[in-house]
């Protein structure tokens, strides 16, 4: 029977006999028999096989540190003993994660301990020891499939088991899953030679892993709905998880040549379901506003201000799930968001004809900040909704004349009117015109990027907004260095500027 040692150079299990004086057929050293017994680096085969039955069937009932203390045993008769070195390590794995006393008695134990982090050395410890043993090709394969076999369901089950806190604690699951997955890629970037990943077999475990990390991504970069907040990642987390997605499909790409990342996709459930109630509320809003909708009057201003805010909120979420999710906007999933965007958004953008004391008419007209913010989601909505829909801009036309129809019925009156009148308020009237003007901003193209020239009802609005514009200008009674110390009306100086670029379009 041939005897094995532990070349106390290179580590290597070597073939050797009871001689003073050895080599290392690996790599050349010259040693003692008795060194090697001193150093207790002959292999005892017996003592390691009895302590490896013994420590597994400690380990199948559970019992990880008394498993643990027999593989321990099984090293030392054996320092290569891969099998050995792989449990005993996952004995340490599973005392720290269930955090009982016998592994804080046990094992250096504390509460930030990381398991994956800990799976991927274990990972590479052990190819490391069986790159150091001679056992054959074929044993060597079938220990890496049955090691990723085991280690893929605990990471699998660890990444995927996280509703609770997800639902809960959105904030901390991105934390945790960008930690799990920062430590995950360190295992597809274990040299291919070591890992066997040109075996089939291999391949298929790595590909599930990264199969689940990828999904993990795209559920850990959602923006969702938590109680009255949308939470969305910061701009660090966005980042960080868009690369290692990337990273992630590399991997998918290396192990399977017809990798395909198009089918990966958001959950936008919460998304659709938000934007339903909000939208059959507006449903149901104008439907009791029939009677004065014809001349685009709003009864119940204040419970119309309400439901507003809460077009503004499913705007905002609409928005958010569309432009930090990793998948292509133009695939069906982002369609009924584009949809939604678009009812949302051009509600949002009418100035508000209000009844006040059921007599007198009030306008509102929204502020330019949020004018310009929402023209901006508009021109994105309308640019990538037209690959899935190229009649999408019948929707913009009709916001158009919507719009036409409230300004020349209440703003070019009371403009007209007040022009004419010498002794008029100049305060009101410079209000009119800034209003008017804001109102008629998203017709410029410097503001909704997907205009058609031949559009006579935008070209209107554009010939009103300049009318605005210049008479505030020239005639407001403000001169433009009060305009540009004025926080109110300096937006003013950048619709004109606006109007000067849509006349040299």
């Amino acid at each position: 029977m041939p005897l094995y040692a532990v070349c106390p150079v290179c580590s290597k299990t070597i073939e050797i006999e009871r001689l003073p004086k050895l080599v290392c057929s690996d790599c050349g050293s010259r040693f003692g028999y008795s060194e090697l017994q001193s150093k207790h680096l002959i292999v005892d085969e017996r003592t390691e096989k009895a302590e490896i039955t013994a420590a597994k069937d400690h380990f199948l009932n559970g019992e990880f540190m008394s498993a643990l203390e027999h593989f321990n045993r099984a090293l030392v008769a054996n320092a290569n003993s891969y099998a050995a070195k792989y449990f005993s390590l996952l004995c340490e794995i599973y005392l720290h994660d269930a955090g009982d006393s016998k592994a804080n008695d046990a094992v250096s134990s504390n509460e930030k301990y990381d398991v994956i982090a800990a799976i991927v050395d274990m990972i590479r410890q052990s190819l490391v020891t069986l790159s150091r043993s001679n056992a054959t090709v074929a044993d060597k394969l079938a220990f890496i499939t049955a090691m990723l076999s085991e280690i893929k369901a605990i990471i699998i089950e660890r990444l995927s088991t996280r509703d609770e806190m997800f639902k809960n604690n959105i904030e901390e699951y991105r934390k945790q899953s960008i930690s799990d997955l920062t430590k995950l890629l360190d295992l597809f970037k274990i040299e291919r030679e070591q890992i066997m990943s040109f075996a089939p077999e291999v391949l298929n475990a790595l590909a599930s892993l990264v199969d689940c990390a990828i999904k993990i991504c795209y559920k850990a970069v959602q923006t969702v709905k938590v109680g009255d907040e949308i939470v969305t990642p910061n701009d660090d987390d966005y980042k960080k998880l868009s690369s290692l997605c990337n990273e992630l499909c590399f991997f998918g790409h290396s192990f399977n040549p017809y990798f395909d990342s198009s089918p990966y996709s958001p959950n936008f459930t919460q998304n659709y379901a938000y934007n339903k109630e909000v939208l059959t509320k507006l449903k149901n809003f104008d439907d009791k506003n029939k009677v004065n909708a014809k001349k685009n009057v709003i009864a119940d201003i204040a419970g119309y201000e309400t439901l507003l805010a809460e077009c503004e909120k499913a705007l905002k979420f609409t928005y958010l799930s569309c432009y930090r999710s990793m998948c292509s906007r133009q695939v069906a999933q982002h369609a009924q968001l584009f949809y939604d965007g678009f009812e949302l958004v051009y509600k949002l953008l009418l100035p508000r004809v209000a009844l006040v004391d059921k007599k007198q008419i009030e306008v509102r007209a929204i502020k330019y900040a949020d004018m310009a913010e929402r023209c901006d989601m508009l021109t994105r909505f309308l640019v990538d909704a037209y690959e899935l829909n190229e009649s999408i801009g019948v929707g913009l036309h009709e916001y158009y004349e919507k719009l036409y129809d409230i300004v020349s019925t209440y703003y070019l009156p009371e403009m007209d009117k007040l022009s004419k009148n010498k002794d008029r308020n100049n305060l009101y009237y410079q209000q009119i015109l800034y209003d008017c003007a804001c109102s008629c901003a998203p017709a410029l193209k410097k503001y909704v990027d997907f205009s058609d020239d031949t559009d006579k009802v935008r070209l209107k609005l554009v010939k009103i907004c300049r009318d605005a514009t210049e008479e505030f200008l020239l005639h407001a009674g403000i001169t433009i260095d009060e305009i540009e110390q004025s926080n109110f009306y300096r937006p003013l100086l950048q619709i004109s500027n606006a109007l000067v670029d849509e006349e040299n379009t």
